[in-house]
């Protein structure tokens, strides 16, 4: 085995340097790390989200059959006013069809 070398001591100098390229490092590290813990607690919850968005999605599905119910409302609404358009109608086509007496009378006088 060979025998062991000891590695050349550091200068006060050199340990100095190292010392503070370590401590910043450090800091570095520190710091981009309170940096992801605050965008963490500023993002909302995943969990949160969920249960908004499952909201959401419920508030939509009951927005869409009240929309549903006055779609059907509208339609029934339109239904009965045809029913009545055709019902006038009807009854006019019949009164020209229909001797008008009191216009012969007239032309008479």
């Amino acid at each position: 085995m060979p025998p062991l070398e000891d590695r050349p001591k550091m200068s006060l100098q050199m340990w100095a340097a190292l010392k503070s390229r370590i401590m910043r490092e450090r800091q570095g590290k520190r710091s981009h790390q309170e940096a992801d813990e605050a965008i963490k607690r500023t993002r909302p919850d995943p969990e949160w989200m969920r249960r908004a968005s499952e909201m959401t999605l419920e508030e939509v599905r009951h927005e869409t059959q009240r929309y549903e119910k006055r779609l059907r409302e509208l339609k029934q609404e339109k239904q009965q006013l045809q029913m009545q358009l055709r019902e006038v109608l009807r009854k006019e086509a019949n009164g020209r069809r229909a001797p008008h007496g009191d216009v012969s009378d007239v032309d008479a006088a």
